[in-house]
């Protein structure tokens, strides 16, 4: 009789069967092996870590297909065309330039034609484009404006600082000196230099104003001065009143009250006094 226990033993000894691997773990493993041996290998495979990866890389690619691309220039000639296709207009001349409305004169003069020439030319060769030559003298044109707006404002400064000594020094004789140096300015120099003080501002510059007075003073006739109206009388800065009393006051009649010039001279010192020192 057949042993009813035997197909029980059978399965207790029988070999384990396998299950399957799954796709996930096939890709995990080394998705490599789905493909065919000939490709498989493929050292430009070796950067994916799975079908996924792959897959993504592919749609990436297909998304760069059909645009436009530059090839990597070696010759002039591939720059060329790299410059052309990056903006850069067929001939210097048709670069299009735009300096700020604000911009002051002075330095507007500074962009002439000559120099926007010679700019375009060089942004030519260097293979700029339209947008970056606009932008770059408008950069360049209110740099120097700016500049400029600076440098006035501190001249500006300078000039009534040195007019604000200069009243102090000169007193009741600054309009004096003033008219001085003008006549000065007119008498050596003409309408030459008078533009040129004027165009460079050194004719309100308080230096210039100082040296021009003196040269008047020390070459030029009273009466072409002051004038040759009768009595006419030229006014003292406050160190030529002071230089003037100790001149009078070192007189041997200013100290003697005896002296018939004595009066005199005591009541010219005081006035030369009060001028002086504003009293």
């Amino acid at each position: 009789m057949p042993n009813e226990t035997a197909p029980a033993e059978m399965a207790d000894n029988a070999p384990e069967v396998s299950e399957p691997l799954t796709t996930s773990e096939i890709a995990d493993d080394d998705w490599r092996s789905s493909l065919s041996e000939d490709i498989r290998e493929d050292p430009s495979f070796s950067k994916f870590k799975d079908v996924n990866s792959l897959a993504a890389s592919y749609v990436n690619l297909q998304g760069h297909l059909g645009r436009d691309k530059i090839a990597k220039p070696v010759t002039d000639s591939d720059w060329d065309g790299v410059y052309d296709f990056l903006g850069r207009p067929e001939s210097p001349d048709k670069y299009e330039v735009e300096l700020p409305d604000e911009l002051p004169d002075q330095v507007k003069a500074q962009f002439n034609d000559e120099t926007l020439s010679s700019f375009k030319q060089q942004a030519h060769k260097l293979g700029l484009n339209a947008e970056q030559v606009k932008s770059l003298v408008a950069w360049q044109a209110g740099s120097m404006g700016q500049q400029y707006e600076a440098m006035n404002e501190i001249q500006g400064k300078s000039i009534e600082d040195g007019e604000r000594a200069l009243k102090e020094e000169w007193g009741r004789a600054y309009d004096q000196n003033i008219d001085f140096a003008k006549k000065a300015f007119n008498e050596y120099g003409g309408d030459s230099l008078a533009a040129k003080m004027e165009a460079s501002g050194l004719g309100n510059d308080p230096d210039v104003l100082k040296a021009f007075a003196n040269i008047a003073k020390s070459t030029m006739a009273d009466k072409d001065l002051v004038g040759a109206t009768s009595g006419a009388k030229m006014a003292l800065t406050p160190d030529e009143a002071k230089s003037e009393a100790a001149s009078i006051m070192a007189h041997p009649a200013y100290t003697d009250r005896k002296h018939p010039e004595h009066n005199a001279l005591v009541k010219k010192v005081q006035g030369l006094f009060s001028e002086a020192y504003g009293e």
